[in-house]
């Protein structure tokens, strides 16, 4: 990993003193988000909020266009966590998410993963969300599970494999209060979006919404990638689906701000560390950053600019 993607934050809390206490209540946390808005919004002083834990790098899948799992890298310990969840506590971050990897995978001797997200809980951090591909079920009490789900049969297999029905299955019967799909767009996915909006809709699939991301090439543009150009007229869909009142996630400001690329990349809220160290924003290298297409990127931007669509779509999903 290239050293300047190493985080830098002083072991401090910021000034913000002991907030664990706090955090427990829902005046603490507002008083918290209270502080945090007034420094990020107006005084332009992007304090950490946003941490992610990729656990493993394992996972039960070959997804095409992936490159970050499997690569034989071990499994990050149980103490190693745990130092790293009070580590980012202890200097001002407050949301958590794992990743992978597939993190239904992750064991550390009798340690799993519901421990992990009860570990963070104690320490106070405030909402804790897990990325997974839902072949493993969705058993979990964190705060929201976000699914990958990239288009009906005949467009998902194309990027995930033939399980489409399993992730299904799982979200139908696993009865967790709170579920998202995240749907990646590549060459292959770009013509299934509306197919899947509406199916979400017409058979009430149990979720709060869908999360459009473009294919980021974290190893150089592949044949997946689509260009800015080709992006394009794809996010004029999305914003049609969105007037259309389709069940999206994307709000209407981020989606420009995708579409223009007037957003700043390496956002310093949000962290990132796997087993190797820490990253700011992501684990890609630098010249990955002009193709991004992570879309939640742009909406937290937009929420920085005031943007009504992407303040009130924040609440939906932290």
């Amino acid at each position: 990993m290239s050293e300047t993607l190493r985080a830098h934050y002083p072991h401090k809390d910021n000034g913000r003193g002991d907030l664990r206490g706090l955090g427990r209540t829902a005046w603490g946390r507002l008083r918290f988000y209270a502080r945090f808005a007034w420094r990020f919004v107006v005084l332009r002083q992007p304090d950490p909020l946003i941490y992610g834990i990729a656990i493993t790098d394992r996972c039960n899948l070959a997804c095409r266009g992936c490159r970050v799992s499997n690569t034989g890298r071990p499994d990050m310990t149980w103490d190693r966590l745990v130092d790293t969840l009070q580590d980012a506590w202890r200097r001002g971050f407050r949301e958590l998410y794992f990743s992978g990897g597939e993190p239904m995978l992750w064991r550390d001797g009798g340690h799993t993963l519901e421990e992990a997200i009860a570990e963070a809980r104690r320490i106070g951090l405030f909402h804790v969300h897990v990325y997974t591909n839902g072949t493993l079920g969705l058993d979990t009490s964190a705060d929201l599970v976000w699914v990958s789900v990239d288009g009906l049969p005949g467009t998902f297999e194309l990027r995930r494999g033939d399980h489409f029905h399993r992730v299904e299955r799982a979200v139908r019967q696993g009865r967790h209060p709170k579920v998202a799909v995240i749907y990646v767009i590549d060459r292959n996915t770009a013509d299934g979006i509306e197919p899947f909006l509406r199916w979400v809709l017409e058979t009430k699939f149990p979720v709060i919404g869908v999360m459009f991301y473009f294919h980021t090439p974290y190893y150089g543009r592949d044949e997946l990638f689509l260009t800015a150009e080709e992006r394009a007229p794809i996010i004029d869909r999305l914003l049609g689906c969105l007037r259309a009142g389709l069940p999206m996630l994307n709000s209407r400001a981020g989606l420009r701000a995708l579409r223009s690329g007037d957003w700043p990349r390496r956002l310093p809220v949000a962290y990132v560390a796997d087993v190797d160290g820490e990253s700011v924003c992501c684990r890609a290298s630098d010249n990955v950053c002009v193709d991004c297409g992570y879309a939640a990127c742009t909406e937290l931007t937009e929420f920085q600019r005031l943007r009504p669509s992407a303040v009130l779509g924040m609440t939906r999903y932290w």
